[in-house]
């Protein structure tokens, strides 16, 4: 049976059809992977936050017992006068510690766990949002390809096209080896070593001069560069968490705290003829953080 030249250009357009929503729903199928998985890391860093009322009633009760307080094993015995029947009960608290200071460390958690849940919550509910539009879009991806509605198809995601014709890929910008890729809260990119040549090609080659860099005080670990190239002022929440990056891929990883020297990468200077990734600082101030890590990893 001769098939005629209409039907030949409509099974070639159901073909093309069938195609670009293929395209589509890949698209919108890894969005939706990459939205959950951020989800799953949320809910992972908003239960390590804890509950930061738990957090404000241990400072309570360590403040109102400051006077009386007894070191006991890994603790404080004190006396909690908020519940009704005045137990004893033991706190836990760092042994360098006194109960004021323990009791600073609380509400210091505090603050930090309020502060991270509300920044957390709102990136959920966010990412939520995100979810249910795609999967919405998913929804129309599947209506219009059953429909063969390529028009349809072109304002699910009006930035992808259909395809006409066979065109050669454009060339990807290429991945950043050895080095770990972050966003800020704030939405700067944050870059970290990996090994000392890493260190060396990110600090000398990728860094630009009014890139802040990071390195923790006094203990060998990766070079962290903020990357600033509209040159703004690096907000104070992001130089935390760069600080914190930095503490974390060093040999400062297992301490409670750790000092963080930063500066602007102008005056970060390679040691001549020294080994890799070492380096000498003409100017430098100096932040105290947790080694830990509090932000997106994307690479």
């Amino acid at each position: 049976m001769q098939i005629t030249r209409e039907e030949r250009l409509e099974a070639e357009r159901r073909e093309k059809v069938v195609q670009f929503a293929a395209e589509l729903r890949k698209r919108v199928g890894g969005d939706v992977a990459r939205a959950r998985r951020l989800l799953k890391n949320l809910d992972g860093d908003l239960a390590k936050h804890g509950d930061p009322e738990h957090w404000k009633r241990l400072g309570d009760i360590l403040l109102a017992n400051v006077s009386g307080a007894k070191r006991e094993g890994v603790g404080f015995r004190v006396t909690d006068y908020f519940d009704a029947s005045a137990p004893e009960i033991i706190i836990e608290a760092d042994p360098r510690l006194s109960a004021s200071e323990a009791a600073e460390e609380y509400f210091r958690r505090y603050q930090k766990a309020r502060n991270g849940r509300e920044m957390i919550s709102g990136r959920i509910e966010a990412t939520r949002a995100k979810i249910a539009a795609a999967e919405e879009r998913l929804a129309e991806i599947e209506a219009a390809e059953a429909a063969s509605d390529l028009e349809k198809l072109n304002t699910i995601l009006p930035a992808m096209k259909a395809p006409t014709e066979t065109r050669r890929a454009k060339k990807r910008d290429p991945k950043i080896k050895g080095v770990r890729r972050f966003v800020s809260s704030d939405g700067f990119e944050i870059l970290v070593g990996k090994g000392a040549e890493d260190n060396d090609y990110l600090t000398t080659r990728l860094a630009s001069a009014r890139d802040t860099w990071l390195h923790a005080a006094d203990h060998s670990g990766s070079h962290v560069v903020i990357r600033n190239p509209n040159r703004k002022e690096i907000p104070q929440r992001t130089l935390r968490e760069a600080a914190s990056l930095a503490a974390f891929y060093s040999s400062a990883r297992q301490s409670p705290r750790a000092a963080v020297n930063y500066t602007e990468r102008k005056f970060v200077n390679k040691v001549k003829g020294g080994a890799p990734g070492l380096v000498r600082l003409a100017s430098f101030r100096t932040i105290d953080v947790r080694p830990e890590v509090t932000v997106e990893k994307i690479e």
